[in-house]
C-alpha cells in the first residue's frame, strides 16, 4: 500500500510527463527535464521508475484501470456503456488526446480491446457460426476500427457528441449501419 507522499510524488511526475508530452515526443524528454517540471529530485524519480517509458507505462495502467471501472459502471446496454466511456474520455479530452497519440497504436489497441467488458461486447456480437480463429480476426477488425474512430474523434476540433460516436461504433459492430 502506497502512502500519501508516494502517491503525491507519482501524481506530480505523471502530470509533468503529460504536460511535457503536449510539446515533445517521449524520446525527447529527459529525466532531468521531467523532474524539473514535476519539482521533484531525480533520486525520488528513480526510487519509483527506471525511465520516462516506465512512467508512461504506469500512466497507461492507470488509464486502463479507469476505463475498465467506467465500462463496468456504465449502463446496462452496450450502447450505454460505450457512451459512458466516451463521455469519460470527453471530460478530460486534452489528457486522453495526448495519451492516445503517445502510446504505440498496436499496444494501446491490444490492451484496450482486451479489457473483459470490451471482449464480451465483441463476443456477443460475433456471428454465431464463427470459429475461434474467425472471432480473433473479427476482434482485430473491431479493435483497429473502433480505436481509429475514437482517436480521430479525440483529435478533431469540431466533433460529434459521445452519443453519436457510440451509435456509430455500435452500429458497425452489429453490422447495422445507421442511415445518414
Amino acid at each position: 500500500m502506497e502512502n500519501q507522499r508516494i502517491r503525491l510524488s507519482k501524481t506530480m511526475l505523471k502530470n509533468a510527463l503529460i504536460e511535457l508530452l503536449k510539446t515533445k515526443n517521449i524520446e525527447k524528454i529527459s529525466i532531468y527535464e521531467l523532474c524539473g517540471q514535476a519539482q521533484i529530485n531525480r533520486t525520488t524519480f528513480y526510487k519509483y521508475y527506471g525511465s520516462q517509458y516506465d512512467l508512461l507505462a504506469d500512466i497507461e495502467n492507470d488509464v486502463f484501470n479507469e476505463l475498465e471501472t467506467h465500462l463496468l459502471a456504465g449502463g446496462s446496454t452496450e450502447f450505454e456503456k460505450l457512451k459512458y466511456v466516451l463521455e469519460f474520455l470527453n471530460a478530460d479530452r486534452e489528457k486522453w488526446k495526448i495519451l492516445i497519440n503517445t502510446v504505440a497504436d498496436q499496444d494501446f489497441t491490444e490492451k484496450l480491446f482486451s479489457l473483459p467488458t470490451i471482449r464480451a461486447l465483441i463476443r456477443n456480437n460475433a456471428p454465431t457460426q464463427c470459429t475461434v480463429r474467425q472471432e480473433e480476426y473479427i476482434r482485430l477488425f473491431y479493435c483497429q476500427g473502433g480505436y481509429a474512430i475514437i482517436r480521430k474523434w479525440l483529435n478533431e476540433e469540431r466533433y460529434e457528441t459521445p452519443d453519436e460516436i457510440a451509435e456509430l461504433i455500435i452500429s458497425l459492430v452489429t453490422m447495422d449501419v445507421p442511415s445518414p
